[in-house]
């Protein structure tokens, strides 16, 4: 039986996202890995858009990951300076569940220079620049993504790749 992913990432918000899972799970199957998405949970269609359907996609997603070998997370940005929030989320219960996580990014610059190209900053006498809400850049360490989520990924015994799902499967399948 082939290992089987589960494929974290913001492409549930794309208006083609059936579409451009489909074919990522296509991928995943030609390099010989079962790939589930959040949308192979048992959801029922008739629900109505509010808390109940939210709360049984948050159910359901946690039983795909659950049921799964490893996450394939993308970690590129969304809707700002961070992964999207979700995906967040997944990483951050594969890794308490034990899953070996990998995530992807189209570059791998460090957090605090990526964020400051996305996003108005201002010095600050700390010596750090901040934001207009008034956070410091201040993980300066030279992570790609929020140091929780690298690390998680890395200490699961994945790692974020620079690329795409293509470029980590072929990591996956070269180590």
């Amino acid at each position: 039986m082939p290992k089987s992913i589960y494929l974290a990432g913001p492409e549930v918000f794309f208006p083609n996202a059936f579409e451009v899972l489909q074919q990522n799970k296509e991928l995943c199957a030609k390099k010989g890995y079962l790939a589930l998405t959040p949308f192979d949970g048992d959801v029922p269609k008739n629900l109505a858009r509010d808390t109940t359907l939210a709360k049984t996609i948050f159910e359901e997603n946690c039983k795909l990951i659950d049921r799964v070998d490893l996450i394939i997370a993308n970690c590129n940005f969304f809707r700002g300076a961070c992964i999207d929030d979700g995906t967040a989320f997944e990483i951050g219960y594969g890794f308490a569940t034990r899953k070996e996580i990998w995530g992807y990014r189209n570059d791998l610059i460090p957090l605090h220079i990526k964020t400051k190209e996305i996003i108005p900053v201002s010095p600050h006498d700390s010596g750090y620049l901040m934001d207009s809400e008034g956070y410091l850049l201040n993980e300066d360490f030279g992570n790609s993504i929020n140091l929780m989520l690298e690390y998680s990924i890395q200490k699961s015994g994945g790692k974020l790749v620079q690329g795409g799902l293509e470029e980590v499967l072929e990591e996956i399948y070269h180590r």
